[in-house]
């Protein structure tokens, strides 16, 4: 196990202290957030917790053990260690450090300095500093984040939708790969559940229901998070949902719109593209296509070719990304095919795809009554993300194993979207009775 040689003994001090805290604490805040719940929901609130903290410790065993101590997890809980050491003796430079937005000399020791990896160090030292160093901890509190932001989504979505409670439940809280990589310390299970809360606040929002005050805030720290961690997840999200937003607007403000309400949503989704397209470097149109045909080189130079996807002669040109998106959608929602696995977790991840593929084909008879439901726009703008991201995260990742990590920033919604317009959550209601 790869322990590394940074300086945490102030952390020793504090560590059984810290600890002991931190579990009666998170004890408290959960029996306090049960307490809440309804009656019918307080079984799926443990079963969801119970499964994101198992999650979270699975996801350090993976690669504590599987991978032999080596990976992201490990290096940002290194980081984290020296940071809180840091913090703890030298807290004015540890102000200047966090005021820092790239690697500098108070980020001396620390192994993660691409922007991204470096926000997240940060977000590590802070949990490191409040428990002692203790990797497991810091695994359970961000899989306890992860869980809330779930909830949170599913609570929205049952009351937007209470004929699709198993849907959300399924899709938000229990979807196998969904929970297990955005658990534990690792970046998407922040950068999911600043997604989730976004979801969550857009479905209130389109209700024309009240926004709290908290809300507003976790909507600004959700969007400043996330967009720090997962700027592509959130690049495509906030064009798709404030489009939709949009639209419904429009419809509610001039009934007159309602007509013609998918190509009034479609007009204002192209252009929120082309005003995102300003908002990072690698968006400009001129950087675009050479940063997904670059990333796609990096990934096929370091992939072994059973875990790749092959492309037909990818090119940074559009015509090119349009030939090879059909196989990158593919990939993207189905692959690893069952038959393309070649250890435990690529087996686990082809059920799964199976089990998504299925889906996929007994609600194919859908399409055609979305066009004619009151939440066509709603469909259609999850369909649009789902696609949109799917093409995007297989082009420029063309790493099966790295592709089902990243692809969890849409599959929630790609599942919920399934099970709510297919046949299959009516069928189990039926049987239930």
């Amino acid at each position: 196990m790869h322990r590394g040689n940074f300086p945490d003994a102030p952390l020793l001090m504090i560590n059984a202290v810290t600890i002991g805290m931190d579990v009666f604490l998170l004890v408290t805040a959960l029996v306090w957030l049960y307490r809440k719940q309804s009656t019918e929901n307080r079984v799926l609130f443990v079963a969801g917790v119970t499964i994101k903290i198992v999650a979270g410790i699975a996801v350090g065993c993976v690669y504590f053990l599987y991978y032999n101590g080596a990976g992201d997890t490990i290096t940002y809980w290194l980081d984290g260690k020296v940071i809180a050491s840091k913090i703890i003796s030298d807290p004015v430079g540890a102000l200047a450090f966090y005021w820092d937005n790239i690697p500098s000399p108070h980020s001396s020791g620390l192994i993660n300095d691409m922007p991204r990896s470096f926000f997240f160090s940060k977000i590590s030292g802070l949990l490191a500093l409040l428990t002692g160093g203790n990797y497991w901890m810091m695994a359970t509190l961000l899989s306890i984040v992860s869980f809330v932001s779930a909830w949170y989504l599913f609570l929205k979505t049952s009351d937007r939708f209470p004929e699709a409670r198993f849907a959300a439940a399924t899709a938000f809280l229990f979807f196998p790969s969904a929970v297990f990589w955005s658990s534990g310390l690792i970046k998407e299970a922040l950068g999911l559940a600043s997604l989730f809360f976004l979801a969550g606040i857009f479905l209130s929002f389109s209700q024309y229901r009240k926004i709290r005050l908290w809300e507003w805030i976790m909507a600004l720290v959700s969007l400043w998070i996330g967009w720090s961690l997962k700027y592509y997840w959130i690049g495509i999200f906030l064009p798709v949902v404030l489009s939709t937003t949009a639209a419904a607007f429009l419809k509610k403000i001039i009934p007159s719109t309602k007509a013609f309400e998918v190509p009034l949503a479609a007009s204002i989704f192209v252009l929120m593209l082309f005003l995102a397209t300003n908002i990072h470097p690698n968006f400009y149109p001129s950087r675009f296509l050479d940063v997904i045909w670059e990333s796609n080189r990096e990934f096929m130079n370091l992939t072994s070719p059973v875990n790749a996807i092959e492309y037909h002669d990818l090119q940074p040109a559009w015509i090119s990304l349009l030939v090879n998106a059909p196989p990158a959608l593919l990939a993207g929602w189905f692959r690893p095919f069952l038959w393309e696995a070649h250890d435990l977790l690529s087996f686990l991840a082809g059920v799964e795809n199976l089990v998504l593929l299925i889906m996929f084909l007994v609600s194919l008879p859908a399409v055609t009554r979305v066009f004619h439901s009151k939440e066509r726009l709603l469909v259609l703008s999850t369909l649009i993300y789902c696609s949109l991201l799917a093409i995007f995260l297989s082009l420029s990742t063309p790493n099966l194993g790295t592709l089902s990590r990243y692809k969890i920033g849409f599959t929630p919604f790609l599942v919920f979207m399934l099970l709510a317009s297919g046949p299959i959550v009516p069928w189990l209601v039926k049987r239930k009775k």
